[in-house]
């Protein structure tokens, strides 16, 4: 409760904590020089053999003036700290032919602001500050006639004297700055470093998430696309035929029922996967050995399929035959979809650097024909989904009509350490 009190009434703002420091050091420099009056006054430089006039009349007010204007001066101590040090010490020198003889007070104002150059101002700036204020400070002093620090030494060594007074103190308080400064600094940088670091983190975690969803999304349209397609094509057919010729129709109904049962599977397997379910990850993968059966369920839909290898086949990997397994789905998926019953002509070619599927249909406008193999379904992951899997495998895929009126599919995939 106390402690929240407390925090309540901090300053919110730099300009009001200076302020604060400012009424502090005042109030510190009033209450000194009124200490010293009162050491005066009560014979204390009697008794020490000192011959000190007291202070009295306009000279008194003149010196309370100075020590509070030499604090208000702290106010501008992080926005301008050379101005600051330079009012500071401004005010101690018309201080000087103020005081009495063999009487010399330095105002703690002086040492805050030597304290902010070090700290808030360059190092070089900081250096070059307190050097022409120690210099300049020392000689007006003297030569305002101020209390000699070597009683019968001189001029040329009462100088001496008060400017090494005047660096040590001042350089000692900027010192204390520059380390406070520097150490400040450090801890923004590395308050920096750990803010970017947290950025950076929640940008990758933001990538891998956006990331994951498109994989996720690409891997549920390859899954269930292909049979629902299918599915779709079959039931139309079979809703024409259930009068006309009961047992294609029949025929066509148990091919939806089986493809149902195939888009269930693999849809579990899927989640399984993305939930980390025990065994998920042991199921095999669609991989080359596979091709065949796609290839028969499209004939069985309806489609005219003519499949062709060419070249001597190598190993491709389990990651290159999924993405060609998938995007041969998609491309068959596309083809029944949009142009039922026409004719696909599926080519792979293995050469010594590359495995080419090539996969082609009539294009648009011909008779039969309402769509593309390589146009992207109506969700628009068709072709997003298939580029994205020949780009993890530093491939290419292109989709596009053809000379002779057809259009065509093209996945290229590079084999690892092939010759061009």
């Amino acid at each position: 409760m106390l402690r929240a009190r407390l925090d309540s009434l901090r300053p919110r703002t730099s300009t009001g904590r200076d302020t604060v420091v400012a009424g502090v050091v005042a109030a510190l420099n009033v209450i000194g020089f009124a200490a010293l009056e009162v050491l005066l006054a009560g014979g204390t430089a009697e008794e020490l053999g000192l011959d000190v006039v007291a202070i009295t009349g306009p000279a008194r007010a003149g010196v309370y003036a100075l020590l509070v204007a030499q604090a208000a001066a702290l106010i501008l101590r992080r926005r301008a700290p050379v101005l600051t040090f330079a009012l500071a010490v401004l005010a101690q020198i018309l201080m000087t032919p103020l005081l009495p003889d063999l009487v010399s007070i330095r105002g703690l104002a002086t040492l805050v602001a030597a304290y902010a150059v070090g700290a808030y101002a360059p190092r070089r700036t900081a250096a070059i500050t307190i050097g022409v204020g120690a210099v300049v400070e020392a000689l007006l002093t003297v030569a305002l006639g101020g209390a000699e620090s070597i009683p019968d030494g001189g001029p040329a060594v009462n100088l001496l004297a008060s400017l090494a007074s005047a660096v040590a103190v001042y350089a000692v308080a900027c010192f204390i700055g520059v380390y406070v400064g520097t150490r400040r600094q450090l801890l923004a940088s590395l308050r920096a470093q750990v803010d970017a670091a947290a950025i950076e983190q929640q940008s990758r975690a933001e990538r891998a998430v956006a990331a994951e969803r498109s994989r996720i999304a690409r891997e549920l349209h390859d899954v269930a696309a292909h049979h629902l397609s299918g599915i779709v094509v079959q039931a139309a057919a079979a809703e024409r035929l259930v009068v006309d010729d009961p047992d294609r129709a029949r025929e066509s109904m148990r091919w939806i029922r089986t493809q149902g049962r195939q888009t269930l599977d693999n849809l579990r397997l899927v989640v399984g996967l993305l939930r980390g379910a025990d065994g998920a990850e042991q199921t095999p993968q669609p991989s080359l050995a596979d091709l065949r059966a796609l290839i028969e369920d499209a004939r069985t839909a309806g489609a005219r399929v003519t499949d062709r290898v060419d070249g001597e086949p190598w190993e491709l990997g389990p990651t290159a035959e999924l993405t060609l397994y998938r995007v041969l789905q998609e491309a068959l998926s596309n083809a029944r979809r949009h142009a039922p019953g026409r004719s696909i002509d599926i080519r792979r070619e293995y050469t010594p650097s590359a495995c080419v599927l090539t996969v082609r249909n009539p294009a648009p406008g011909q008779r039969g024909s309402h769509g593309t193999t390589g146009a992207p379904d109506s969700s628009g992951h068709g072709l997003v989904g298939m580029r994205e899997r020949a780009q993890m495998l530093h491939g290419e895929l292109t989709a596009g009509p053809v000379a002779g009126g057809a259009w065509q599919v093209r996945l290229t995939i590079p084999r690892p350490g092939g010759t061009s």
